[in-house]
Formats: structure tokens, sequence, C-alpha cells
């Protein structure tokens, strides 16, 4: 056979040696970079709350379950009796608000969750894993009134122009609703590409791009980045979707424009080169 070499592909499972796989890090330094030139920060996108739960142990005792998101492991959460802080707060299941308040209903009334509060049968089927097609998650302990208190009116109006509107349902020992919606850094990437033909002017091929959200953590101040593909950042944003700034990046990463609805763009010619990161030896 001799000692002829056989290479290997060193690309990860269903990537082809083809594929351009970009670093969201580094195109969010780079828009931080046209950002800074400018004094200028990136505006914040508001995004869809989810409903929640909230239900308070009203057993006389404490009570151990575990979160059927296993977020906490095996660790069960413990709801005391007594003291300020005695509720558990539960995600609902369901892609759609409507969904979720379908669901939010069904456990409130199913379990008559307002009178008898955090009760024996709600927690037997929750550990049973009944409950899966209703909520997602279920944690605590958590203080009852002052979570209710943050429970506002909601008018939500997606992408397509359709409008939903959830007024929170407050009953004395359970209760659900929207809070707010948080606001998010977003930004939308559009990567310009053209082909030209034989003796053609270049066309710009058509893409959607995809929506780059920047996250500092509370604690560290560590900041990441994920990437959102845009039929699901539809859902996420609703009509503030059209509002996200877009960065147009072309082929190898390198961003070249900023735009900002409202303001003057921002393009690379104006923005200092950025510093790269040391490569570890």
């Amino acid at each position: 056979m001799g000692n002829k070499k056989t290479s290997f592909n060193r690309f990860s499972y269903g990537q082809s040696w083809t594929d351009q796989v970009l670093d969201a890090d580094k195109i969010w330094d780079q828009v931080k970079s046209l950002l800074d030139t400018d004094n200028a920060t990136l505006p914040k996108t508001p995004r869809k709350p989810d409903l929640r739960l909230i239900i308070e142990n009203t057993s006389g005792g404490q009570i151990q379950f575990k979160n059927p998101a296993g977020h906490s492991g095996d660790a069960p959460q413990d709801i005391p009796a007594n003291g300020d802080k005695k509720a558990i707060m539960v995600m609902l299941a369901g892609a759609t608000l409507e969904e979720q308040v379908k669901n939010a209903q069904y456990l409130y009334e199913t379990y008559d969750l307002a009178e008898n509060g955090l009760n024996r049968a709600f927690l037997d089927d929750l550990e049973s894993t009944k409950l899966k097609p209703y909520l997602d998650e279920a944690y605590g302990p958590a203080p009852y009134q002052d979570q209710v208190d943050r429970l506002e009116p909601l008018n939500w109006k997606n992408q397509d122009g359709s409008h939903v509107e959830i007024t929170p349902v407050k009953g004395q020992n359970a209760s659900f609703g929207t809070r707010i919606p948080e606001t998010e850094t977003v930004f939308l990437a559009k990567f310009h590409i053209s082909v030209k033909g034989t003796g053609t002017a270049p066309e710009l091929i058509e893409n959607d791009g995809i929506n780059i959200a920047v996250s500092t953590h509370y604690k560290t101040g560590k900041v990441s980045t994920r990437p959102i593909v845009p039929s699901v950042a539809k859902g996420y944003y609703g009509e503030h979707t059209a509002n996200i700034p877009v960065a147009i990046v072309d082929p190898f990463g390198t961003v070249k424009e900023l735009h900002i609805q409202g303001r003057q763009t921002l393009n690379i010619k104006t923005a200092p080169a950025v510093k790269q990161k040391p490569q570890k030896p």
C-alpha cells in the first residue's frame, strides 16, 4: 500500500470544507468600534415577554419538588411555609403568548390555584410529568405579592400586524400574566455578496442575514453574543424587528457599515482598527 497519507476533514460534524464560519464576537467588536468613534450606543430593542404563573404555598408546611427544566440538577426546590418567599414561579409551555395564556388558564382553573394555592394535586401531577404539555419550568422560592405587582397589561404587536392583548389575572393565592417587555441589544448582520456573470453587472445575493444579540453578565460583566435567525427573531421582537440596526458585513467577516434608524450611517472608513486578541501559544 506504500506510505500514502490519507487526509481527514477537520471540520465539525455537518460542516463541509466549503463552509465559511464567522465569529459573532469579532463582528460585535467591529460594530462596537464603529459606535465608539461616534460616541454612540446601539439602541435597545423590546423583546416579547413570556407568561408567568405565580403560586403561593398555603399548605402550612415546607414543600419540595424538582424543577421540570432540570436547571437545578438533582437539587430540590425548597418552598418554605412561612416568611416573605413562599411562592413558586411557573414558566408556561407554548411558542406563542396565546398558547401560554391557554395553558396558564388550564392550570389555574383545573387545580383551583386561586383558592388552594400550591396544593398536593398540582405537585403530584408536576412530579409525574403529567403537566409537561402545559409548563416548561417551575422554580422558587419567590415573594408572592412582589412578583404579582410586577405583572402589567400587555399590548404586543407582532411583525405581521396582529395584536396580542393580555390582562393579568390576580387571585388571592395564584396569579398569571406578563411583565413589561425587557429590552435587548441586538443587530442584524447582512452579508453583501455579489455574483458577476459573463459581461454582466454584479448582482447582490438576496439573503436575510442573521441577528446577533449581545448580552452582559449581570455579575461578571462579561460580554457574550448569540446568533438568532430572522424567522425566530420575528417572534422575539414583533413589530420592533423592522427597527433593529443593520451591520453590512463582507464575506470575510469585516463590518463595512452600520445603519441605525434615524441617524447617519457609520462606515468602516471612520473607525479605528480593532485590536486583535493575542493568540495563546
